[in-house]
């Protein structure tokens, strides 16, 4: 059985339509969760969950190798950007929230517990709402790690942010996760 480059790059060369229906059922299931997680609908997710494909179709020459997974959160991540660009309001770090205080002051509760343990224990619902309530920069982290199953390194690439960068956010969506599901630990 051809593995994922092989499959982009039959699609690539000889536009082989079963090798990109292949390609599409393989990274079906964590595409979706990953698009789901950062955008604040479902029927957004599945636009979205389509537009990756067609920047695929579009695209697929400009593959050079590696991981394909990667190269598919890539665009997902950038069709995503697109669509904030497009239709939200800049969130700003520095502006205070109704209790006063800024992202930037909220402070991570250190009580023990994986956002694993957490995830164990709550609801899907509550775990997106979480997720979804996290800063655009630890959000993206985690979801990229859970959902897509990147590296740091490979994050911290996707991200153009250093890698320090990507285990900070990591964190911090771990603690804030951990904050907002406590209950349960």
């Amino acid at each position: 059985m051809p593995d994922d480059a092989q499959l982009l790059e039959a699609y690539a060369r000889r536009g082989d339509v079963e090798s990109l229906s292949a390609l599409v059922s393989r990274h079906a299931v964590w595409l979706k969760a990953l698009l789901r997680g950062l955008l604040p609908g479902a029927s957004d997710a599945e636009d979205a969950f389509q537009e990756v494909w067609v920047r695929v179709i579009r695209s697929a020459g400009t593959y050079r190798g590696g991981s394909v997974r990667a190269y598919l959160a890539r665009i997902a991540r950038s069709a995503v950007v697109d669509r904030h660009r497009r239709e939200l309001p800049t969130v700003s770090l520095d502006i205070p929230a109704e209790d006063g205080e800024t992202p930037l002051e909220d402070l991570p509760d250190e009580r023990p517990g994986t956002v694993g343990e957490l995830a164990a224990r709550a609801s899907a619902e509550e775990i997106r709402n979480a997720v979804r309530d996290l800063p655009p920069g630890p959000r993206q982290v985690l979801l990229l790690r859970v959902e897509a199953g990147l590296s740091f390194n490979e994050i911290a690439d996707q991200l153009g942010v250093p890698m320090g960068t990507a285990l900070g956010w990591m964190r911090a969506a771990s603690a804030q996760m951990r904050k907002r599901l406590g209950r349960w630990t």
